[in-house]
Formats: structure tokens, sequence, C-alpha cells
């Protein structure tokens, strides 16, 4: 039933959340490039909207948040959800600081997406990760799936 992860122990198995991946929609992956263009300084920040399905993340769109310097906090999520009730799925962030990454660490955003931006806009790199608990929150690297073929409009 399903993939087993296998029995290494962390340091030797670096590698991905066998459980999880995130899908990105065409339109979503747009509005993620120009956030980064847009909003080139480091830390800017936005919401994931989108579903889950089973594992998967689906990331449907995407909504500016907050400029750099300021961290995403449980009241953001509580007026975020506010408007797409159960439908934030996480964060991305371009180039984000040490506070950000501190301030997606805790309950708030417990099994919520992170997608961080590396580089500028024509060569940027898209990593993404899930926040997990285990004695501690961390952001555990997960696969992005393969996008689908995009349909053409006639």
């Amino acid at each position: 039933m399903g993939r087993k992860r296998p029995h290494f122990p962390r340091s030797h198995f670096p590698c991905y959340n066998f459980y999880v991946d995130v899908l990105i929609t065409p339109e979503a992956r747009k509005e993620i490039e120009a956030l980064a263009a847009f909003r080139p300084k480091t830390g800017a920040w936005g919401v994931l909207v989108g579903h889950r399905r089973g594992p998967r993340i689906i990331v449907e769109k995407i909504a500016a948040g907050g400029s750099p310097g300021t961290a995403p906090d449980g009241r953001a999520l509580a007026g975020f959800d506010g408007i797409w009730p159960g439908r934030i799925v996480g964060l991305v962030a371009v180039r984000p600081g040490a506070a950000f990454r501190r301030a997606v660490l805790g309950p708030a955003w417990y099994g919520k997406a992170v997608l961080t931006v590396a580089g500028r806009v024509p060569a940027s790199v898209l990593r993404p990760h899930i926040v997990e608990f285990d004695r501690r929150f961390f952001l555990d690297p997960v696969r992005l799936a393969p996008a689908g073929k995009e349909k053409t409009h006639e």
C-alpha cells in the first residue's frame, strides 16, 4: 500500500520526503516568476493558494503576502485563511533570510509547503520543502511533481 520509506538514519538519507510532492500549475509558476521579477529584494514572500489531493499539494495561485524584512505569523495565516478558507497550502519566498525561516518553523505552518526562489529571474531555481516536526520543526525537502502538458487555447 503506497511507497515505503527505506529505514536509513536521517543523516544517510538527505533526499526527499517520499510521501509528499508539490504540483505547480503553469499559471501559478508564472506568478512565482513575476513575484521574483517585480519584488527582487531578498525576503519578499507570498502565500500559496491551492488544495491537497492525497499526498500531493497542488498550487493554483500565488498572493503577495509581505515585503522584505517582514515574516509570516499565525495572524497573517488567519487573515489569508479568511479570504481563502481552507485553501492556503503554504508560502513562497524570494531568497528568504534567517528570520523568514525561523518564522515558518512553528505549529501554524506545520504540514504546509514552503517554496524558495533562489537566483535571479531568468535562471532562478525553485526549491520545495514541507514544514515537518520530529522533536523540533524543520524544513523537509520534497519533490516537484512533473507538470502536465499545457493545453493551447485557440
